[in-house]
């Protein structure tokens, strides 16, 4: 966060950023300048699969060609990518991993514990590059951060406290809450650690917790009517591919049932949500590229650590706390990365 706030004028600009977003990754600032000396195969067609959870975001595919782009690798000259997710079931993808398995692409880049878990049943020679999960040990997937071994590394979302500080920014808008509503996708393995953890973040503070499963847009629905009838003051969504795939369906259900929601993703806050407070998603992919780069030339996927994140922004939509009938204290979007009006 930045060290002194900047006059309260300069904080209610439309979509301005606060600071600027560095050094994502421990080390990572470096990276892309030292990527840029890479250029790419020069004889050779290289294909990626992209296999994602859920529906990207735009921004976020954009933003992995481009990285791609700055170390050499050009669509239609000596690159192309297929890009994959389930279009009706999450259990698609089992079958999309083993698709792009057979058609034999050089590595594959994941974006979700469930993409990344599915790639590792159906390959365990083909690189893996995951672009963000959970806790890829206690998952199963790396044998440690610093030397992950087999076929896979990338980024993981080993982020301390964070859900104690995504609460404690909840109580910060809503002093009087005692009753936090909870959104989760049971299917997601890495919902369920970050579950845990919200749980526990909101029992130290005292505060009681009602928790409910979402991943489709009926579950949705159904999980803010049946918060809204438990009377609960603000709701914590835990991360999961589905929550940015329907983030305008969600914030749509929760301005009508009048309840602030917190995020890990700035994309939610983007659509209508209240707040959010974790990573970059777009930055992610980026920095995912640099390994991709790494691994085409020579680098072993067992000997890359997996990455952490060091940084992290608050964003705030404060045309939707207007709309919640909610103050923003202004210490808190002093502090803020970003504030959307």
């Amino acid at each position: 966060m930045t060290e002194s706030p900047p006059p309260l004028t300069m904080l209610l600009s439309r979509h301005t950023r606060r600071r600027e977003f560095i050094a994502l990754f421990g080390g990572a600032a470096a990276w892309p300048f030292a990527a840029r000396a890479q250029h790419g195969p020069q004889n050779k067609q290289i294909r990626i699969g992209f296999l994602a959870q859920a529906v990207p975001t735009l921004a976020m595919l954009n933003a992995f060609r481009a990285a791609l782009r700055e170390r050499g690798y050009v669509e239609g000259q000596n690159l192309s990518i297929a890009d994959r997710w389930p279009q009706a079931s999450s259990e698609q993808i089992s079958d999309i991993a083993a698709e792009l398995v057979r058609s034999n692409v050089d590595i594959i880049v994941t974006w979700g514990t469930p993409a990344v878990l599915a790639a590792k049943a159906a390959t365990a020679t083909i690189p893996i590059v995951m672009a963000g999960v959970a806790d890829p040990v206690r998952s199963g997937l790396v044998r440690s951060l610093a030397r992950p071994g087999g076929n896979i590394t990338g980024f993981a979302d080993l982020i301390p406290d964070l859900s104690a500080k995504q609460v404690q920014l909840l109580i910060d808008v809503i002093p009087e809450i005692r009753r936090v509503g909870i959104v989760c996708n049971p299917s997601n393995p890495a919902s369920t650690v970050v579950l845990r953890d919200v749980e526990k973040a909101i029992r130290v503070l005292g505060l009681e917790f009602h928790t409910v499963d979402a991943r489709s847009p009926q579950e949705f629905e159904s999980a803010f009517a049946r918060l809204g009838a438990e009377g609960v003051k603000g709701v914590v969504v835990v991360p999961d591919g589905s929550v940015i795939e329907h983030r305008s369906l969600i914030a749509a259900l929760a301005q009508k049932t009048r309840l602030p929601t917190m995020f890990q993703r700035r994309e939610n806050v983007a659509a209508g949500g209240l707040m959010s407070y974790g990573t970059d998603l777009a930055d992610r992919l980026r920095q995912a590229a640099f390994y991709v780069d790494r691994i085409l030339n020579g680098a072993k996927p067992a000997d890359l650590p997996v990455q952490q994140p060091t940084k992290f922004e608050l964003v705030i939509n404060l045309k939707t706390a207007k709309a919640l009938g909610l103050t923003v204290p202004p210490s808190l979007l002093a502090r803020a990365d970003e504030v959307i009006e």
